[in-house]
């Protein structure tokens, strides 16, 4: 008789799982093409969700050429953005010469000065050549040095590039841009739900404006 009752109650649930509606696919923005203009995330989240605000998430890192070529073009695109947009860096750190600037944001973070020294650090590295560059060997002694120049400690501020709250940051954007389907920097991600595409700056931040919009009306 119990094995009588198992079998019925494992032909109940099949039937169940059988009958219920599968989930949506995550819909299409209107006037944007899936895999041209944006790729979608299965069951995304938002990355640091804010109550009423649609997020936006940069993938970046200082010592990446296309992103200090990004970067003047999507600073002055921020500063148009409306006030329930929220913007949010995450620093990779795929490859050697960029670990040190990923912990370098985080610890400037620590220390307030991300709103001083983003711009700079990328001048520094691709203009100035004062920063250790693509494919040269991490020093995170100059490092910590320059932003010495903004007021940080220079010790405190090594301290906490290799501090146990800037691994698990560091760890946490790394398994964002994973789950995001991140293949290179930079890149753009809105509310964790579309990975933006497009053939150049302009376009892929016209279609992040398309899904900011199409966010906000979700």
């Amino acid at each position: 008789m119990k094995l009588h009752a198992l079998r019925s109650a494992a032909a109940l649930l099949s039937m169940l799982l059988l009958a219920a509606p599968l989930a949506p696919a995550l819909a299409a923005p209107p006037g944007l093409k899936s895999g041209t203009d944006y790729v979608p995330i299965d069951k995304g989240e938002a990355l640091d969700p804010q109550p009423g605000k649609v997020e936006v998430v940069e993938f970046f890192n200082y010592a990446c050429p296309a992103c200090n070529s990004f970067n003047p073009t999507f600073q002055a695109w921020k500063k148009k953005l409306a006030a329930d947009v929220h913007v949010v860096y995450a620093p990779l750190d795929f490859r050697p010469d960029f670990v040190q600037y990923a912990r370098a944001f985080y610890a400037a973070e620590q220390f307030g000065l991300v709103e001083k020294t983003h711009d700079a650090v990328y001048a520094g590295v691709h203009e100035k050549h004062t920063l250790p560059g693509e494919g040269y060997k991490p020093d995170e002694a100059k490092i910590a040095a320059f932003y010495a120049g903004y007021g940080a400690n220079p010790t405190e501020f090594q301290a906490a590039m290799d501090s146990f709250t800037v691994n698990a940051k560091i760890a946490k954007a790394r398994q964002y841009a994973q789950q995001c389907r991140v293949m290179s920097t930079p890149s753009l991600v809105i509310n964790g739900r579309y990975l933006v595409k497009g053939k150049d700056w302009d376009e892929i931040l016209k279609n992040a404006d398309t899904l900011i919009a199409y966010e906000r009306k979700r």
